[in-house]
């Protein structure tokens, strides 16, 4: 059974103090729809996130134990329905062991009630909050204990996912490849806020204060780590190159 604490409030007001919280994530192209369960996933003392679309990057930054996905059949023109328009979101909650609560219409859930999605549970949606909530609490206590540190095991930076314990590296689900420098560089970049790494910065941290080579060994690396992959020095989407100054990673922005 699931244990909740709470402090009662002696003041006035009506409610509870909540001293244990556990993070919710909804994604849904239309709040209003999934409004009545986020106010009751706060008043049962979860901490929501609601986004109207999911990015690669939100699952480490903001690491949720559940994830509640409104899959409204909408004419997505890049994929079509949006069940289809999930299926990045669903394989990366299988790779950080979060479960997912997809919500259906009643045509759609007549439709895909059967289909096996591994990590995912369907709920025909409107429907009475306390049913959603229930199917959260239940599939949040069937969570795997050992779930809850994964994502710290995972470092992710667009479709880059670097699985730390196996030193695995893999680009929009395909293994790359790299010799242990090209793994330490690209660990670095990622760790990074972004800043400019100049190559002295880059000799010291990822070859140490004892090698004495010239710093144009870090151009032959970064060069033959944007071959492996599939960068770009004149159309960067990961490693940018800053012209007197040294390396920083390239901004997460669509032109």
């Amino acid at each position: 059974m699931r244990e909740q604490n709470f402090v009662t409030d002696p003041s006035p007001q009506t409610g509870v103090l909540c001293s244990l919280t556990q993070r919710v994530m909804i994604i849904s192209p239309l709040p209003d729809r999934v409004r009545s369960l986020l106010v009751a996933l706060s008043t049962e003392c979860f901490d929501v996130f609601s986004l109207h679309e999911f990015n690669k990057g939100m699952l480490p930054a903001l690491q949720p134990e559940l994830l509640v996905y409104d899959a409204l059949p909408l004419p997505l023109p890049s994929v079509g329905h949006t069940l289809e328009g999930g299926a990045e979101l669903l394989a990366d909650a299988r790779d950080y062991n979060v479960p997912v609560l997809v919500l259906l219409d009643a045509p759609s859930f007549e439709e895909h009630k059967d289909r096996s999605l591994q990590g995912a549970e369907l709920l025909q949606w409107p429907a009475q909050p306390e049913e959603a909530l229930n199917r959260i609490h239940r599939m949040l206590e069937n969570r795997p204990v050992q779930a809850a540190g994964s994502l710290e095991d995972v470092r992710v930076f667009k479709d880059i996912r670097i699985d730390l314990r196996k030193m695995k590296v893999e680009r929009a689900g395909v293994r790359v490849e790299l010799t242990k420098t090209e793994y330490d560089l690209l660990l670095y970049f990622v760790n990074s806020d972004g800043s400019v790494l100049t190559r002295e910065m880059l000799l010291d941290d990822v070859w140490g204060s004892q090698f004495y080579g010239g710093s144009n060994v870090v151009d032959v690396h970064i060069k033959t780590l944007r071959k492996k992959l599939k960068d770009s020095a004149v159309s960067p989407h990961y490693i940018v190159t800053v012209r007197g100054a040294g390396y920083r990673l390239a901004d997460d922005v669509k032109h």
